[in-house]
């Protein structure tokens, strides 16, 4: 879904639906040390003055322990990257059951080992993902997430630093990405 998705034909500018993009990310994006980035759109002519468009674009950054989101946001993060959660919580609980009834179930197990990349990252290494044929999905994520970058106007260098630690690429394959996307 596009912003474009949230405009009605003939509608005024101002009643389009809010949008929202968000991003797991089992890496800090934007190399800040935050645990969420929320980003908004803005003048490029004046910078400071946002487009209120209603498009927002959140990073969050799984791996942090900063503990600076809300406390079910973090409790949510925390079940992602496999961290010890108090049990208590009536949401928590059914999603770790949900997890476990798709990790055991014949016919879901595929998908959620398709869709669970960061769980597959974390134990196997990229080597297994790689021999599981990821190759060319993790090709078109760094050229997704490069343009991203792009757009939201990151220095080069920080885009570079960003791809490399992300994706355990050289020097010479981030800057191929960058310039690939810049096209």
């Amino acid at each position: 879904m596009t912003s474009l998705d949230s405009y009605e034909k003939g509608k005024n500018y101002q009643e389009a639906n809010n949008s929202y993009v968000i991003f797991f990310c089992c890496f800090d994006p934007l190399g800040l040390g935050l645990q969420q980035y929320t980003i908004h759109r803005h003048v490029d002519e004046s910078p400071e003055h946002i487009a209120d468009d209603g498009t927002t674009t959140i990073f969050l950054n799984i791996p942090s322990l900063r503990k600076d989101v809300n406390q079910p946001l973090q409790k949510f993060l925390d079940v992602i990257a496999n961290r010890k959660v108090d049990g208590d919580d009536r949401f928590i609980v059914q999603l770790k059951k949900r997890i476990a009834f798709v990790k055991h179930n014949k016919k879901w197990r595929a998908e959620y080992m398709r869709l669970s990349l960061y769980e597959m990252d974390r134990r196997h290494g990229l080597k297994v993902a790689r021999q599981e044929g990821i190759e060319e999905g993790k090709e078109e994520a760094i050229l997704q997430v490069t343009s991203l970058f792009i757009k939201q106007q990151l220095p080069k260098e920080r885009i570079i630093a960003n791809l490399k630690e992300a994706y355990d690429l050289t020097d010479e394959e981030a800057e191929q990405y960058y310039k690939r996307c810049l096209k």
